[in-house]
């Protein structure tokens, strides 16, 4: 196995030079900077990151990996910084792009102790992939996964979505549109559950060209705002998986001479900025207790603590896209 010393061999410098520029503690000059990298690079040499850090004892800096800079991200990221300070973490984030290999590289920083733990709020490699790397430190999801060693803050998006088409129906409005997200996702899965006892239980129309399946690609809500327009018969109301696919929507139908909730009435999920913002009637599954818990839950695996996780709890929050609907009002 390659060694410092070997690498101080083939520079030319002397071991603690390496050692310097490895620790980056203490002047190492560029022509020696220069050799050192060549020599590492020609020897195949990886730095030993696990024994310096397990000397330091830990890095007190969780990684934080997502795909982009999603719309519900800001919410959880901020409350998961605020609550790692106060807990005197730091937090590292990652962006993805979708690329497994940047997914692996993040995991392979937890390996070799360059993070104490690790959170990823979507992942691109399948969970066999990244179960094993719990071995070197704890790992926290906001995905909807049932397993022993990672941890997953999430909410039963069931009850949520049920509520919003009982409120949809209570307001007046019987053609319903559907627009969910990835069609893998167990929130997904979970909330064609509560459409399909809906539809039992209510006898409501029901049309294949009212179900939307999006998979967040950029400016979605702008081509479903297309979709709907050129619809035949058109649902009078569409429950959207996020708050910001459901304000491009609005957004654009501005654009094609149509108005929310004048044509159509949307309700979101999540109670973001945005909805506040746009005015969006919406359901809140606690997404800030969500990070909260999520960062407690790494904690005390890092530190065998026993800090209580906060309650998760779903509400309806009203606002003005979906009114009541006159019965004598033939516009919807």
């Amino acid at each position: 196995m390659t060694s410092i010393i070997d690498v101080a061999k083939v520079a030319g410098v002397s071991k603690s030079t390496v050692s310097r520029l490895i620790s980056g503690k203490g002047y190492v000059s560029a022509d020696s900077q220069e050799k050192i990298l060549k020599a590492m690079k020609e020897l195949n040499y990886t730095p030993n990151y696990v024994a310096r850090n397990l000397r330091a004892g830990a890095t007190k800096t969780i990684g934080f990996l997502a795909p982009s800079y999603l719309g519900s991200l800001g919410i959880f990221l901020n409350r998961f910084i605020s609550i790692a300070k106060k807990y005197n973490y730091s937090v590292t984030l990652f962006f993805t792009d979708g690329d497994q290999q940047k997914e692996i590289d993040a995991l392979n920083q937890l390996k070799y102790k360059q993070l104490d733990g690790l959170f990823l709020l979507t992942r691109t490699n399948e969970w066999s992939v990244i179960e094993p790397y719990s071995a070197y430190g704890p790992l926290a999801t906001w995905h909807r996964i049932d397993s022993p060693n990672i941890y997953s803050s999430y909410i039963d998006h069931y009850s949520g979505y049920y509520r919003s088409l009982e409120y949809l129906q209570q307001q007046g409005y019987q053609k319903i549109g559907h627009v969910l997200g990835n069609p893998e996702n167990l929130n997904t899965h979970a909330r064609k559950r509560a459409m399909k006892d809906f539809y039992e239980n209510t006898q409501a129309p029901w049309q294949a060209e009212w179900l939307i399946n999006d998979q967040y690609t950029n400016h979605s809500g702008r081509k479903i705002a297309h979709y709907w327009q050129q619809l035949t018969e058109k649902p009078e109301a569409l429950a959207f998986y996020n708050d910001h696919v459901a304000a491009e929507f609005i957004s654009e139908l501005e654009n094609l001479n149509y108005a929310v909730p004048r044509d159509v009435a949307v309700i979101g999920f999540d109670n973001s900025y945005v909805s506040e913002l746009m005015h969006i009637t919406t359901v809140d599954y606690a997404i800030q207790y969500q990070a909260e818990n999520s960062f407690i839950y790494l904690y005390n695996q890092l530190n065998q603590t026993n800090i209580p996780e906060k309650k998760l709890t779903v509400r309806l929050v009203e606002r003005r896209t979906v009114p009541k609907k006159d019965p004598a009002d033939q516009s919807l």
